[in-house]
This record gives structure tokens, C-alpha cells and sequence, in this order.
């Protein structure tokens, strides 16, 4: 099989690939937006449930008000939950070789600038020997001309 057709092949077998990737993302996606709307329907179902099980201990009030803490409590649970910074061994070695990978451009680049400043310099200089040999051709053209005088 020659290159080209391996090319071709891989190239054929990776789009599917993506392709059979991106219909269950999609379907996961559906699957999961469902899955939120059943929730929100069950907790507004429950809270009402709940608040017709203690309206009549409590008061209208007092229902409401406790179903309310409950619903605080939980969001203040979630909200520490998602203000906390995930740590474990994966994002620590991530951020070592995003520092290393870093360090290593950095490395680079500062060898090409140095390269591209020496270049600039080694032009400069042969602007610098150039500028120098028109004079003295100048300066030695006048003293033939003056001498042919």
C-alpha cells in the first residue's frame, strides 16, 4: 500500500471516527438536558408536596420559609463546592509541564532573538563597511579627477 493511499485511509477512518464521536456527544447532550428538566420538574413537584405536608403544622409562612432554608442550604453547599480549587496529582503535573513547556519556549525564543540580533548586527556592520568603501571610492575618484587636472 503505497503512502498516499495510508494517507487517504487514515484520513477516511479518523472523520468516522469523529463523526460516530460527535453523535453520542450529541445524544449525551440531549440525553442530559432531559435529564435537568425531569429534575426541576421533580424538585418543583417536591417542594410542593412538602410544603402541603408541613402547611398545616407550620402556617403558609412557616412552609414556605422552611422550604426556603432547605433550598439555601443546598445552594450554599453547591456554591462552596464550586468555589473550591480542584486539587490533585494530574493538575499538578499538568501545571509542571506547562511550566517546563514554557521554560523550553522561552529557551527558544531567546535563541532565535539572540540569532536575529546578531544577523542585525553583522548587517549593520557591512552597512557600516559599505558606507566606508563608497567614501574612500569617492574620495579616491576625486583625487584622480583633481590629478587629471
Amino acid at each position: 500500500m503505497s503512502t498516499l493511499n495510508s494517507a487517504k485511509l487514515y484520513g477516511r477512518v479518523a472523520l468516522l471516527r469523529r463523526q460516530v464521536l460527535l453523535r453520542q456527544a450529541i445524544r449525551r447532550a440531549i440525553a442530559g438536558a432531559l435529564a435537568v428538566a425531569a429534575f426541576i420538574v421533580t424538585a418543583g413537584l417536591g417542594s410542593y408536596a412538602l410544603f402541603l405536608a408541613i402547611r398545616m403544622p407550620l402556617g403558609d409562612l412557616g412552609a414556605t420559609l422552611a422550604i426556603m432554608g432547605l433550598y439555601l442550604a443546598a445552594a450554599l453547599v453547591l456554591l462552596d463546592y464550586t468555589l473550591r480549587e480542584p486539587r490533585s496529582p494530574e493538575l499538578d503535573a499538568l501545571a509542571e509541564m506547562e511550566a517546563a513547556a514554557l521554560e523550553t519556549i522561552v529557551a527558544d525564543t531567546q535563541g532565535v532573538v539572540q540569532m536575529v540580533n546578531a544577523a542585525g548586527h553583522r548587517i549593520e556592520n557591512l552597512g557600516s563597511s559599505l558606507t566606508l568603501g563608497v567614501g574612500i571610492l569617492s574620495a579616491l575618484r576625486k583625487l584622480l579627477s583633481s590629478s587629471k587636472a
